[in-house]
Formats: C-alpha cells, sequence, structure tokens
C-alpha cells in the first residue's frame, strides 16, 4: 500500500508542479476542494464505468470539465450527506475502540503524478489496509448491511477504487448508525477484485481520454484550474 512518505513525494511534487502546497489540506477544506477540482474521485467512480454515451456518464464529465474551466468545486448539500458528516467523529472514534485499531487520517490522495485520479479515505489503518465509514440516514439500509452484508453497488466500486488508488490488498468497510440500541456499527473486511481493477485499469484512460476532447473543444487543458489559484495568490502576496 502507499506509504505516507509516498504520499507526501506526490504532495511535493504538486506543489512545484502547480505552486500550491496541500500538505495540511483537511477532508471538507477548501483546499480539499481545490484538490479535487477535475479529478476522478472515489465517490463518482461509478459513473466513470457506467456505459459510454451514458447520461450518466457524460453528466459526470461535464461536471468535471466545469470544475477545470471554473475553478469552483460544487458539492451537493443535502440531509442525507449533513446526516454523515455529524456523527463521522463518533463512528470514527467507535471504530477505533471496538477493533483497537488507531485511525490515520488523510486527505486527498492522488493515484499518481499524473493527478487525474485520486480517493479521500476515511484513514489508514496498517501497512496494508484503509479504511471506509459510512453513516446511513436510513436505518433499513443499515439493518440490510447487518444481517445480509448488503452493501450498495456504489460503495462496492468506492472501496474498489480507493483500494486500486492506494494499491492496499484489504479495507475494512464499516457502517454505523447511533440510534440502533444493539449494534449500531458492523465492520465487514473487504478484498481487491482484480476484475474491477482490470476495469479501473481499461476504462479510466478512455474516460480521461474523452473528457480531455470535451475540454479542449471548450478551449481548457487541465491543470489550468490550478495554475490559475497558484497565480492570483502570487498577485495576493505580491500586494
Amino acid at each position: 500500500m502507499k506509504s505516507i512518505s509516498d504520499i507526501s513525494k506526490l504532495y511535493d511534487l504538486f506543489e512545484r508542479r502547480y505552486g500550491i502546497a496541500i500538505a495540511d489540506a483537511q477532508q471538507g477544506s477548501e483546499m480539499w476542494q481545490t484538490l479535487k477540482l477535475g479529478v476522478i474521485s472515489a465517490s463518482n467512480v461509478s459513473k466513470v464505468v457506467a456505459k459510454k454515451g451514458s447520461e450518466t456518464r457524460n453528466t459526470y464529465m461535464a461536471e468535471l470539465v466545469a470544475q477545470v474551466c471554473t475553478g469552483v468545486f460544487e458539492e451537493i448539500n443535502s440531509k442525507y450527506l449533513e446526516w454523515g458528516t455529524f456523527h463521522e467523529d463518533a463512528a470514527r472514534s467507535y471504530y477505533e475502540f471496538s477493533t483497537g485499531n488507531v485511525v490515520k487520517e488523510l486527505p486527498f490522495v492522488f493515484k499518481d503524478d499524473s493527478f487525474r485520479t485520486g480517493c479521500s479515505p476515511d484513514g489508514i489503518v496498517s501497512e496494508s489496509r484503509g479504511v471506509e465509514i459510512k453513516c446511513p440516514f436510513n436505518a433499513t439500509n443499515y439493518v440490510k448491511f447487518l444481517v445480509d452484508d448488503k452493501i450498495n453497488p456504489t460503495y462496492v466500486w468506492q472501496y474498489q477504487f480507493s483500494l486500486w488508488v492506494m494499491e492496499a490488498e484489504s479495507w475494512d468497510f464499516v457502517q454505523y448508525h447511533p440510534s440502533m440500541k444493539k449494534n449500531p456499527m458492523k465492520v465487514l473486511t473487504v478484498y481487491r477484485d482484480p476484475k474491477k481493477w482490470e476495469i479501473f485499469d481499461e476504462l479510466i484512460p478512455e474516460f480521461i481520454k474523452d473528457m480531455d476532447e470535451m475540454l479542449m473543444r471548450a478551449g481548457f487543458i487541465f491543470g489550468e484550474q490550478w495554475q490559475r489559484i497558484s497565480q492570483i495568490k502570487e498577485v495576493l502576496n505580491d500586494v
């Protein structure tokens, strides 16, 4: 799995290339949003592997292109996201207490020095395993996971992509629901799926190629979203 040293080297290269220091970024912060501009992320990778020409794939591609063009990351707010964010710290503490694992939190992690793909893991717990914690708003969905190991297919693509980005062998997929009177958390260790990794290896470069063509038609190239931000900061520092 990628080490902290590996991740730090990518951060250093990003800063040298784009003039933006990102090592201290925190998930949910403005800098974290800046890192994600135009980048394929784990939470949306199911849209990347959707059928070519589908509205799902096309809309996500246009969304990433718009982020490059505007430098704006528009995060969707909803009661479901607010619920998850509100209970995130409690869920992490419960996981650490019940498993004995210490979670090392990470910001956004790029797969490689192309800076085209990445994930925001909830943390790493060992040299070979990370953790993804979900706090479902709907207790019915939690019960399905608790008793039948039923996982939303979107989440399966998400954690497999995180494994792919992090070059990890296993991941703890965790769900937590604070309203449960018993068993408010379940931990399921999942493993790399070579077939899904083959799909990533094939379809993600294809998606990036199509995205670059869309960017070119719009008059932009990938990377200038960060170059513009760096230039603005330089101007402000000179004032």
